[in-house]
């Protein structure tokens, strides 16, 4: 009779040993699937494992699976459902994101929906940084960066300075977003600290010699954007010198300025235009 236990249980130890390779079979041929384009294989094998045992990488390669797909729709759904299944599971959170952004990128037909979608991916997207802390400065980037370019300034300001990392790429988008909110002396104090951390970041110049510029302070934001175009020409930059310039009647220093600058653009015509000006008020 003892015998007969032990195999039993042996066999039974057997079984589900041969139960588990069959099922861990199914999440590798479903992720093999997916990863040489066959969706729908990739699907049906995830599906079935998914009926046998609840597991939150199956779930992940699913919601991928239905994204690449084209149905977007049921891989939202399914990320929802795997959300409450393991809500403290940030891969899942973020294939959602991914989700709903191309939901955001797919909906032509509705502004009203799309702006719905646009919603959501705020909103998931602020409740996974929040689940992460913050650590990812790259996610931080991206959704920083998604609401500058919705000219959401200070959302986008407020994303960029929780990075915990301190990036320096962050520190920068606040420093942006903070001149943009017309808040000019702090955003040139969040330059100055990108500079600090790096003196060759060169477009921090830019940005802080334009937050002196508006804040009135012409000889800083000369002097920054000078040494901005040690790095990089720009005509623009080259213009905006010399307007600061001739605000301070300083027309030999604008004209030193813009014949550079005819020099580097000789067909720019807002730069002819200005030498025209100055030319006249040096012969006054």
């Amino acid at each position: 009779m003892k015998k007969f236990i032990v195999v039993m249980a042996i066999l039974s130890l057997f079984q589900v040993a041969v139960a588990n390779e069959d099922l861990e079979d199914l999440l590798n041929e479903g992720r093999y699937q997916i990863e040489v384009g066959n969706y729908a294989a990739g699907k049906e094998n995830l599906v079935t494992y998914l009926r046998k045992k609840d597991d939150p990488e199956a779930y992940i390669n699913l919601i991928r699976a239905e994204r690449l797909a084209g149905e977007l729709s049921t891989s939202n759904s399914t990320a929802k459902k795997a959300e409450k299944k393991y809500p403290g599971d940030a891969r899942i959170v973020y294939e959602r994101i991914l989700t709903v952004d191309k939901l955001i990128e797919n909906e032509t037909k509705s502004q009203w929906r799309k702006g719905k979608y646009l919603e959501e991916y705020y909103e998931v997207y602020e409740g996974y940084l929040e689940m992460t802390g913050y650590s990812d400065s790259n996610k931080v980037f991206e959704l920083g960066n998604r609401y500058f370019k919705d000219d959401l300034y200070e959302k986008a300001r407020d994303v960029f300075l929780k990075d915990r990392n301190g990036d320096i790429r962050n520190l920068f988008g606040a420093a942006t977003t903070t001149r943009f909110l017309g808040e000019y002396r702090k955003s040139a104090g969040l330059y100055t600290r990108v500079l600090n951390e790096d003196p060759d970041f060169y477009e921090a110049y830019l940005g802080r010699g334009s937050a002196y510029q508006l804040a009135g302070d012409l000889n800083k934001g000369i002097k920054d954007m000078e040494r901005y175009l040690e790095y990089k020409k720009n005509v623009d930059v080259y213009v905006a010198i010399a307007n600061m310039y001739m605000s301070l009647e300083r027309y030999s220093s604008a004209k030193s300025v813009l014949e550079r600058a005819s020099s580097n653009y000789p067909g720019s015509q807002e730069v002819r235009d200005l030498l025209v000006e100055v030319y006249s008020k040096l012969k006054r």
